[in-house]
């Protein structure tokens, strides 16, 4: 990878063609990854170095902003803060008018995330989930955009609604606490409320669904499905925890297969008739679950690295 295009990219100076090259390129390999926070290390490096602003001079970017979510970052190895899209100008025909500056955090595969937003609202996000959101909220809602999986800790504002928008549906809530699942490569959405009410709207349903306090609500095949959430140990997963409570083997090898971006072909059929209860620590890699499991039931696998396949048998 150009290295102007990194350092574009760490700095909020890339395009959008350019962000997802380097997007692109993170996801290939742990290699990339440990490149890009060596060169992150000395881009903070130089933000402690640089010297005092002259009165009255602007700077491009908020290196105080930047600097508080890196530390809410440190206690969690292995997570990089990518630099969202710079200012822009909009069309001729909204001239003068300039749209927010945004950034983007993005959890590797095995890994999470801890941040506090602006407003005050905390965010844990799980593997392998993307989260945008503006440096500054607007004056009329504060709106972000998730792919992936969080539990969100929401700072109430009745008269500054906060947005989660994602591929499948979109959350409108004014102070509350919830967990909601929806990654773009699924074909299902889930939200589970704590506390407060919020509301859920997607372009395939013609309603919207006002959540309950312990709740949990389905999006699948055009459908809110209701449904009582059965276990709060799920949600540890903020915690470094994937717990799963009398859960379907294969229910918990699709889960798997999301944390950890790998393919899991079961062809032990045996195994989908069982349901396990138990909990692993998700540092501790897909492996050691599939160990655990092999314990009390029968059966091998094989790992292929260049096919990232794991395959049961």
């Amino acid at each position: 990878m150009d290295k102007i295009i990194l350092q574009k990219y760490i700095e909020g100076n890339a395009s959008q063609e350019e962000i997802k090259r380097v997007t692109e390129w993170l996801d290939r390999d742990d290699d990339h990854v440990r490149e890009f926070m060596a060169l992150h290390k000395l881009y903070d490096i130089s933000l402690f170095n640089l010297p005092p602003v002259a009165s009255g001079r602007r700077i491009g970017k908020d290196p105080f902003h930047f600097r508080k979510i890196m530390y809410e970052l440190v206690k969690i190895a292995a997570i990089f803060l990518l630099a969202g899209t710079s200012l822009y100008v909009l069309s001729n025909r909204e001239k003068g008018k300039v749209a927010p500056a945004y950034q983007t955090l993005y959890v590797p595969t095995g890994q999470r995330a801890e941040l506090v937003l602006p407003d005050s609202t905390h965010i844990w996000l799980n593997a392998r989930s993307r989260l945008t959101y503006p440096v500054q909220f607007g004056s009329k809602s504060r709106e972000i955009f998730l792919d992936g999986e969080a539990y969100l800790k929401v700072s109430h504002d009745k008269n500054l609604p906060f947005i989660v928008n994602t591929e499948q549906l979109s959350i409108e809530v004014l102070g509350t606490e919830f967990n909601v699942s929806a990654y773009s490569n699924t074909t299902h959405a889930e939200v589970s409320l704590l506390t407060g009410s919020i509301r859920l709207t997607s372009s395939l349903v013609p309603e919207s669904y006002l959540m309950q306090r312990g709740e949990t609500v389905k999006l699948e095949n055009g459908h809110f499905i209701p449904a009582l959430t059965p276990d709060a140990d799920y949600f540890k997963w903020k915690d470094g925890l994937l717990c799963f409570n009398n859960e379907p083997v294969e229910q918990m090898l699709r889960k798997l297969e999301l944390y950890y971006d790998v393919h899991i072909d079961n062809q032990n059929r045996a195994l989908e008739q069982i349901r396990y209860t138990g909990k692993f620590r998700t540092k501790d890699g897909i492996e050691q679950v599939l160990k655990v499991l092999q314990i009390e039931q029968k059966f091998t696998y094989t790992r292929d690295h260049e096919l990232n396949l794991i395959t049961i048998k």
